[in-house]
């Protein structure tokens, strides 16, 4: 038997040796949560606001690692097969109710329960069964070797929930009950969304205080980049998410204030629907790629500090498992008209681009797009719509192109089978190719990072091939607070974990 991780705390490591307790946190946020059922939402918005409501069996730290979270600690048999996960004692839901094995096992049986339709189903499509040993023990059986298991475990949306709470309403949409450091207390849309400290929550610092530190957060909705600079600037919020690309260089200038953050765990693409003529060819999805310039994009819709030009696929230039080099990085116009010529587009085409109007790093790069598309005679049609209306349009496929992305990777299994595998909750453009299902599949079979990378080096180059998506840059991403604001860590995943240990130095 093959021991992986065993701790009996969790234990978080603080930038203060004193953090004091009490006030709320007045966050100022990019849009609305897109639902508040976390099992079946993907909206990064949702995540961001539960995560500090619900907990995960592991999680990841602030430097990706993963450690313990519901479960204290883990085993897996030498096969792989068998992966047996020791719940924590004492644990209880807001609602009072403790936290048992059956509810672990409900969770996991729900992710994958089709009538449910969570787009994270896939990640335990391999779980065979998930058993309850006596209230503290839960078993995995597997139905083949499946290395980014923790992985997906670790997955802020893939929670542990109540199934008292769900079999009495049905969903979480209205009921929002978890055992995170934080209760729900009401949701405005448009508005704000406040929670309030969780006193029996079982998670304490190194020294072993109780967290979270503060008595709650409220979370404002600023749609508006500007707006949201300005309430931190003037005081009417302690903290905002995504620091505007064009206001980072004042808010790291500014005494009152702290920029914490940098390159993220994440991707930015052009999504190009096959299924749509004439991106059904490749050739035209090769000439997209070769006509956009991506540093362009950095340059002028970032303002060059909003990230960093994409030179491979999803995986970031610098990760192990990144390929080193793509036939699209920069602009080729002459190769971009022969191969519109070559699929029978000598005089360009009508291109419709579907954006969100909520996201500016998702919103200026489309006029960066259509100024380059134009060059060789692609004419691009802009249509923009608030989140809310946007990401259930674009998880049904509704689009022909869009800008988009993930948040959050870790495995390479989260950047390249989650986008592209062909049952995959993330392929929201419906691209299918069996030859790289087939390297997709071997990937999660195996375990050797060497090996891994054989196969997954394989697998991005058949997606250079295809060309199912232009990528485009990978985003930093910046938190800015007010200087009374300590003991708040960014975590390159993007998640926000960093509140349970955030609180005012006065």
């Amino acid at each position: 038997m093959k021991i992986l991780f065993v701790s009996l705390l969790f234990v978080l490591t603080l930038a203060f040796a004193q953090p004091q307790t009490g006030g709320v946190l007045r966050a100022g946020m990019q849009t609305d949560p897109v639902g508040l059922d976390p099992h079946t939402t993907s909206a990064t918005s949702s995540r961001n606001m539960l995560e500090n409501v619900y907990d995960t069996l592991v999680m990841f730290d602030s430097e990706g690692r993963i450690v313990p979270g519901l479960a204290e600690s883990w085993e897996t048999s030498e096969d792989g097969l068998t992966w047996t996960f020791a719940l924590r004692s004492g644990v209880t839901f807001h609602n009072g109710d403790p936290l048992t094995a059956k509810d672990v096992v409900f969770s996991i049986n729900r992710i994958k329960d089709p009538e449910v339709a969570s787009p994270n189903a896939g990640d335990f499509e391999v779980v065979k069964s998930v058993a309850a040993q006596g209230d503290r023990a839960v078993v995995f059986t597997l139905t083949e070797p499946y290395s980014p298991l923790l992985s997906k475990l670790a997955n802020s949306l893939n929670v542990v929930v109540s199934q008292r709470v769900v079999e009495e309403n049905g969903n979480l949409d209205e009921a929002v009950v978890g055992t995170g450091p934080f209760r729900f207390i009401e949701y405005l849309p448009q508005t704000r969304l406040v929670l309030t400290k969780n006193d029996t929550f079982w998670g304490t610092d190194e020294e072993g205080n109780a967290l979270p530190y503060l008595d709650g957060v409220t979370f404002t909705f600023y749609s508006d980049p500007t707006a949201r600079t300005t309430a931190l600037v003037t005081g009417n919020v302690d903290w905002i998410e995504y620091v505007p690309a064009a206001d980072l260089p004042a808010l790291q200038s500014n005494p009152d204030l702290a920029v914490v953050g940098g390159l993220s765990a994440n991707f930015r693409s052009l999504y190009l629907n096959p299924n749509r003529p004439p991106l059904d060819k490749p050739q035209v999805r090769q000439a997209i790629a070769y006509a956009i310039d991506e540093q362009a994009i950095v340059d002028l819709a970032l303002f060059g500090t909003g990230g960093v030009a994409a030179t491979g696929t999803t995986i970031p230039a610098g990760s192990f498992y990144a390929v080193a080099e793509s036939p699209y990085t920069g602009q080729d116009l002459e190769r971009a008209r022969t191969l519109l010529t070559e699929a029978g587009y000598a005089d360009g085409f009508d291109l419709d681009l579907y954006v969100t109007s909520t996201y500016d790093f998702l919103r200026t790069p489309a006029e960066v797009i259509q100024a380059d598309l134009a060059q060789v005679g692609i004419r691009v049609n802009i249509r923009a719509e608030d989140w809310s209306i946007y990401l259930p349009t674009v998880l049904e496929g509704d689009f022909t192109a869009t800008i988009l992305g993930e948040s959050g990777q870790s495995d390479p299994d989260d950047y390249l089978y989650t986008v592209f595998h062909t049952d995959a909750g993330g392929n929201f453009s419906s691209f299918s190719d069996p030859e790289l299902d087939a390297m997709l599949e071997e990937g999660r079979r195996t375990s050797g990072e060497d090996e891994r990378k054989a196969i997954y080096d394989r697998a991005q180059a058949r997606i250079l091939e295809l060309a199912p998506q232009t990528f485009l840059f990978h985003s930093a991403q910046y938190e800015a607070h007010s200087r009374s604001v300590a003991g708040f860590e960014h975590f390159p995943n993007t998640s926000y974990l960093g509140l349970r240990t955030t609180y005012f130095a006065r």
